[in-house]
């Protein structure tokens, strides 16, 4: 085998085993977001109570989902903080409050508890998720709100 050949085989061999090396996600999407553009979250779905709810983010002029895999209380209680809620008490899986609809933004989001904003946990990117609206991730929130905290978080 000559070079190009040997090297365009070793390419293909990656591109089999590690498909995400040879995929690009779009620009748009995959962007976090700044400071400057606002992340708003709030509850859907039902049967829920005004503190539980799937998880729905607007990014990028679009509602959209988080998909449970990897999920774990660290997402959540940083969610319940986006949401104004002190902290969670507990976390739903598989579309427990209704399949969303639009795009799921996040997916197999892994935070360390640290965060302050779901955007700073690692994902697979905004927008590149293999999962479906079956998948839906939810959170329930301690009902005690963040001081001062006034933006609703509910939808009808």
């Amino acid at each position: 085998m000559g070079r190009l050949s040997s090297g365009l085989w070793v390419l293909c061999a990656l591109s089999a085993i590690i498909p995400a090396w040879t995929q690009q996600t779009p620009q748009a999407s995959s962007r976090p977001p700044t400071q400057s553009s606002s992340l708003k979250f709030r509850l859907a779905g039902y049967p829920r109570k005004h503190n539980e709810g799937r998880i729905e983010v607007f990014y990028s002029q679009e509602w959209g989902t988080i998909c449970d895999d990897d999920f774990t209380m660290e997402n959540a209680h940083i969610l319940c903080r986006h949401l104004g809620f002190t902290e969670a008490t507990g976390w739903t899986h598989s579309a427990k409050y209704g399949k969303g609809i639009g795009r799921i933004w996040l997916d197999n989001v892994i935070c360390s508890g640290n965060e302050k904003r779901i955007a700073d946990c690692s994902s697979r990117g905004w927008g590149n998720s293999d999962c479906t609206h079956e998948e839906d991730a939810g959170v329930v929130c301690k009902d005690e709100r963040i001081p001062g905290y006034v933006e609703p978080n509910t939808i009808e």
